[in-house]
């Protein structure tokens, strides 16, 4: 018996791995152009429906479950007594996210970001769960609840946002939505149904607004649930399922390390490498590597300017890998460009190491150090916007192996905040 995922551009797709997690190793990914020859061709058992056949694939269906007839989308299709049947399980996967993130939406105004067939299981939901005001934003009119983005500032006062469209999704990472985020004053949840990147541009930009941010993995990861239970007529604990959650999560985000030139991001990199199995960059490799030069020898010709220019190039390189640890330079938080792309996929942890003590070591090989008066004047431009960037603060006074437990530690408490 086999499964899998039907859709299109799956290249990076987790559903292969979170449907191994629950137990099913005979479930495969279909990158399919034509979806009548998959329904010629493939036999499967059940299977998962994706991006863009929510919709297309209802016309080769006997049978839909209620949800999937009121929202017209499957993303879930199971083949018994010879007949397809399509189920909607977004719907409790998005019901499980809202539960999970204490996100109460009875009474709340509600604007949602496109209108496609997901954005109908969005709002099937939001309905049942007694919101009093929902408004889709898109380019073309198809409903009541419809309007253009051109028409936001009439919905200012939503108090919360669901990006239902693929904008700002990998390989895309950087695209812009329509709307000024900024403009929802009364707004204090955004949820993004994308989970790559782990942040999108809009949830970083809520962040910084003090808003809730939340991406789609749990969600991903609660549908896949109910259609492992529908594939194989069981039931899973919601707490393996969380589990499961988690265990995605640290096989995906990345470990950022900010800090003063010599304060050991780069040693602390080198071991966490070692521990959690995670790929090692190092930006000022990385550049070296990109200009074919060494840093003392690009430097000895070239501004510090034309230098932030090409690490920034490297960091929009490195900033869409996953399951990395990334040790950066110390002037890469000079540029708010290089954070908000390192943020994506990343957890930024800011190595906070005493100015004075870096100031006492040995100064080798540094262009823009050459002594201790260098360190503490870099350190009173640098130090507040390490603290501004970083979602982790390690102060640096004891051993590497305590702090290394720390920053594990924290990490755990970051994600189950």
């Amino acid at each position: 018996m086999m499964y899998g995922l039907l859709g299109k551009n799956l290249t990076h797709s987790f559903s292969k791995d979170i449907h191994s997690y629950f137990g099913n190793n005979n479930y495969n990914i279909y990158n399919v152009d034509n979806i009548e020859d998959f329904f010629k061709n493939e036999k499967l058992s059940a299977f998962n429906v994706t991006i863009p056949y929510k919709n297309k694939v209802i016309k080769y269906l006997d049978v839909l479950d209620e949800v999937a007839k009121k929202t017209q989308s499957v993303n879930t299709v199971v083949f018994k007594d010879d007949l397809y049947y399509g189920y909607n399980t977004d719907y409790y996967g998005f019901i499980a996210t809202l539960s999970y993130y204490n996100v109460d939406v009875k009474n709340k105004k509600i604007v949602l970001l496109g209108n496609g067939s997901v954005s109908n299981t969005i709002v099937l939901a939001l309905n049942e769960l007694e919101a009093s005001k929902i408004t889709r934003l898109c380019r073309t009119v198809k409903e009541k609840y419809d309007d253009t983005f051109e028409n936001f500032y009439n919905y200012l006062d939503a108090d919360i946002i669901i990006n239902t469209t693929p904008v700002g999704m990998y390989p895309n990472n950087d695209n812009e939505l329509s709307i000024n985020l900024s403009s929802f004053r009364e707004c204090n949840v955004v949820i993004d149904l994308i989970y790559n990147p782990l942040r999108t541009k809009l949830l970083i930009e809520a962040e910084e607004l003090g808003c809730q941010a939340i991406n789609g993995l749990y969600m991903l990861i609660m549908q896949a649930k109910k259609a492992h239970e529908l594939f194989f007529n069981c039931d899973l604990p919601l707490s393996f399922a969380n589990k499961v959650y988690k265990k995605i999560m640290r096989k995906t985000y990345n470990i950022v390390f900010i800090g003063m030139p010599l304060s050991g991001k780069s040693k602390y990199a080198k071991i966490l490498h070692d521990k959690l199995n995670k790929k090692m960059y190092d930006t000022d490799n990385e550049i070296e590597k990109y200009i074919n030069t060494t840093i003392s020898d690009f430097f000895s010709k070239n501004s510090e300017e034309e230098f932030r220019m090409f690490e920034t190039e490297v960091i929009k390189i490195i900033h869409k890998e996953k399951n990395c640890i990334i040790s950066t330079g110390g002037g890469a938080v000079l540029k708010n460009i290089n954070i908000s792309l390192l943020k994506q996929n990343g957890v930024i942890i800011f190595l906070n190491k005493d100015p004075k003590k870096i100031a006492e070591k040995e100064i080798k090989g540094r262009p823009l150090i050459k002594n201790s008066e260098d360190v503490l004047r870099i350190a009173e431009k640098r130090l507040p916007l390490y603290k501004k960037a970083c979602d982790i603060s390690i102060d640096l006074k004891y051993d590497t192996m305590y702090h290394i437990n720390e920053i594990k530690e924290k990490i755990d408490e970051y994600f189950n905040y």
